[in-house]
């Protein structure tokens, strides 16, 4: 019996919650056969960068982003607080042509999960006869949850060139320190190549432009496709949605080392963040929903900017 298209609609939320908790619906939806390529099932995430994350789960001609919407403001800026989210009515997008006979599954409900992240089955995921699992961890959705379409090798190549042996990756937060940033760099050995990601690479250039062996880029993408990358050994991150990104690409041949300055440990996750790393594996995945280790990476997580910078002095290239 032939069914409508589907579309599940993401909207434009930070990076974390939606690599967590709204693609990670999608990727078990497509491991539960509830979306299909075949019956012309699609996605469309509210950002433009965003849509690597689903190209490989469906097709790029599946994906869409937000800016193909009628009657909304560009450019469609990430929020950076409650009050910047944009959540459309399902309604807004059957009235569309493109989807007006595709059924909607609006997940504009999960977009700002709470610290306890109590969500259940929607009443359009149920209409679909898709529930949110009891326990989702498994070896289908482990492999379905590490595709993504990464840049080429081609793109990389204009980041950094192919010769280097290894690199390690520093994000630098929209927010963040600049002082903090100038320190790790300074603890780190001058002959390690290491590339930042900001948003702020201008700026950065410019600041740091008598800092060895040091490259940029600003693209998720290609971020997200470095951390893949078998030179890739470390990132230091604060403790975000894009160092998050790491847990699902960057391999066992690396690590993740997290500090906290945006958001302070309150919850102590210096000491407890393997037990929350467990945890986020039993369960449906809204438990623990941002301690996935999906990628096989390790994590380190310090409980204080000073205890990460001695760390980093000890940093030796053999």
């Amino acid at each position: 019996m032939s069914r409508k298209p589907r579309l599940v609609v993401l909207p434009p939320q930070h990076l974390g919650h939606e690599i967590h908790v709204g693609r990670n619906i999608v990727v078990d939806m497509i491991s539960k056969k509830f979306l299909l390529q075949s019956e012309g099932d699609c996605v469309i995430t509210g950002l433009s960068d965003r849509r690597f994350l689903y190209e490989s789960l469906l097709s790029p001609h599946h994906v869409f982003d937000f800016s193909i919407l009628p009657e909304l403001k560009y450019p469609i800026q990430p929020p950076k607080s409650p009050s910047d989210y944009l959540s459309l009515s399902s309604s807004f997008f059957t009235k569309i042509n493109q989807f007006s006979d595709f059924q909607i599954i609006n997940l504009s409900d999960y977009a700002l999960p709470p610290t306890y992240c109590t969500f259940g089955t929607s009443s359009e995921m149920s209409r679909v006869g898709y529930n949110v699992p009891d326990q989702y961890w498994n070896d289908d959705f482990i492999k379905l949850a590490q595709n993504f379409n990464f840049s080429s090798e081609n793109e990389i190549n204009l980041v950094i060139p192919k010769e280097l042996p290894l690199f390690i990756i520093i994000h630098h937060r929209y927010s963040a320190s600049i002082d903090k940033l100038k320190l790790i760099l300074e603890s780190l050995p001058l002959e390690l190549n290491k590339i930042i990601f900001t948003s702020h690479t201008e700026y950065l250039k410019t600041l740091l432009q008598n800092t060895s062996n040091i490259f940029f880029t600003d693209d998720l993408k290609v971020y997200s496709t470095l951390l893949k990358d078998i030179r890739c050994k470390l990132l230091i991150s604060e403790w975000s949605g894009a160092g998050q990104v790491a847990q699902y690409t960057l391999g066992t041949q690396g690590g993740i080392w997290y500090y906290y300055d945006h958001y302070p440990d309150i919850f102590n996750f210096t000491m407890t963040h393997k037990i929350w790393e467990l945890n986020s594996t039993l369960g449906n995945y809204f438990n623990c929903w941002d301690f996935k280790i999906v990628s096989g990476c390790s994590t380190n997580h310090f409980s204080s900017f000073e205890f990460l910078i001695n760390s980093i002095k000890n940093i030796r290239i053999n």
